[in-house]
């Protein structure tokens, strides 16, 4: 597969829709249904899913530039890891890059009728059949599905802990836990909210958020809710870094929407619950993904095609 050079030129400016942070271009491919998990970080390189363009990006996050290889598909998602960057595309097919060059290496069908996101967790790599209602486990060396494990009705996250894997569903708020030696799986509760659909793992907790959801720490062994952190109409992410939550929130007309339009990012102490305001959008942002990096967190707008740093 040919990968070819986009840009070259120094690409990192101020933002002034979010004051504090920095911009940099990195890909306009959104489009209809929203990704969720289109950005990945590999060292200084960020990797975006481009959906409607039908391609991953690389960015070095140094300079700006970008490069640009063609996967199969309409890719929906990309994550790193276990050795090379894995994008997903919207017909199940996952496709592996070297991170190094950027080609693709392999490609894995996984047979899912309505594929979803990508996961790294112990050893495997993690999809979800969004109309079956299961989780997919891939096996990276054989490069084949090895198990495909019923959860309920709309999967739509996972965090990993050694030989436990918890799944949030975001039709029938169902948490669920994976034993991964044995690739069986338990409900553990019903979690309040209209659509919890993201969760992240932080001071010993889950933490769950989404449509007409706030911020809810929840037990990892009964699923209870420890606390209920106010953040505003929804969240339309979260993930922990350096001992805190990072939320891009909604207003409630785009919540009711489900769009996933930002109007101000908060930052949870996983330690004391306090909420702090990190930035606020001056106009559209939209979040189709965000990872830890550094001290704080970077994130993706396929909208604006723009990569945003917001630091620690």
């Amino acid at each position: 597969m040919r990968t070819f050079v986009l840009s070259l030129v120094l690409l990192v400016t101020a933002a002034p829709s979010l004051p504090g942070t920095r911009s940099q271009k990195a890909c306009d491919g959104a489009g209809p249904y929203w990704p969720t998990a289109t950005l990945a970080v590999t060292g200084g390189t960020a990797w975006v899913a481009c959906k409607e363009e039908g391609r991953v990006v690389r960015v070095t996050l140094s300079s700006g530039a970008l490069r640009s290889t063609p996967v199969s598909g309409l890719p929906i998602a990309v994550i790193a890891g276990l050795g090379a960057v894995w994008s997903l595309d919207s017909g199940g097919v996952v496709s592996r890059l070297d991170p190094k060059s950027g080609r693709v290496t392999g490609r894995i069908e996984t047979g899912a009728a309505a594929a979803y996101n990508l996961w790294i967790g112990d050893g495997s790599l993690w999809s979800v059949d969004d109309r079956a209602g299961t989780v997919l486990r891939i096996d990276p060396a054989r490069r084949k599905v090895v198990a495909r494990i019923p959860v309920g009705d709309g999967p739509a996250d996972l965090v990993f802990r050694g030989k436990r894997a918890w799944v949030i569903n975001h039709r029938d708020l169902g948490l669920v836990l994976i034993d991964t030696a044995t690739n069986r799986a338990r409900k553990l509760a019903t979690v309040p909210g209209d659509a919890p659909e993201r969760i992240a793992w932080a001071a010993g907790s889950l933490w769950a958020t989404g449509r007409g959801t706030d911020l809810l720490r929840l037990d990892p062994e009964t699923g209870a809710v420890q606390a209920t952190i106010e953040i505003g109409a929804g969240g339309i992410d979260v993930v922990a870094n350096a001992g805190s939550l990072w939320v891009p929130t909604r207003a409630a007309a785009a919540d009711r929407r489900g769009f996933p339009t930002m109007a101000v990012l908060r930052r949870v102490d996983a330690a004391t619950g306090k909420v702090s305001t990190p930035v606020r959008a001056s106009r559209r942002i939209d979040v189709h993904g965000l990872v830890p990096y550094r001290g704080g967190i970077l994130f993706a707008d396929n909208t604006g095609g723009r990569l945003y740093t917001i630091p620690g």
